[in-house]
């Protein structure tokens, strides 16, 4: 988590944007613990086509059953974990999934608070359902998460 701290420190982006990376990192790999070929984020490579922007941090794709369907699916590799957090350094900054930015692509939301996050995390990145909610458990880890977050990245 150090090197990840520091990569992110390292890149130009706006505080709650680096806070919302980091603890999206941290909830997905379970603390930099699991990640396919340096993927920590998740990132898909059978849902569409990602802007070509994106070409040179992705080294290829890797066949693996989903986590949360058990269904097979191919997901993005990254030569090194730089490479998926500035992927999702900016698209955590493109979709508004940081305190004080605006979600739209599965539900229109204003992201106020922590709590906010959590559920807009739910919905636009883990779920992907207007439907789905956070746990009480979930909200009071983001904030958790949060508090150390501020700490790191002022």
């Amino acid at each position: 988590m150090d090197t990840v701290v520091a990569i992110i420190r390292s890149m130009g982006y706006p505080p709650e944007v680096k806070r919302a990376c980091y603890m999206i990192f941290r909830k997905e790999s379970g603390n930099g613990r699991s990640g396919i070929n340096e993927n920590y984020s998740g990132f898909q490579a059978d849902a569409g086509r990602w802007p070509p922007k994106y070409d040179p941090l992705i080294a290829g794709v890797v066949l693996k059953t989903e986590n949360g369907t058990n269904k097979p699916r191919l997901f993005l590799a990254f030569q090194h974990a730089s490479g998926c957090l500035t992927m999702l350094l900016d698209r955590v900054q493109q979709r508004g999934l940081y305190i004080g930015g605006h979600t739209s692509k599965i539900v229109d939301m204003e992201v106020k608070n922590v709590t906010d996050f959590a559920r807009a995390y739910k919905k636009e990145w883990a779920a992907g359902s207007p439907l789905a909610e956070p746990t009480p458990e979930d909200v009071n880890g983001f904030a958790s998460m949060y508090r150390q977050a501020a700490g790191f990245f002022a």
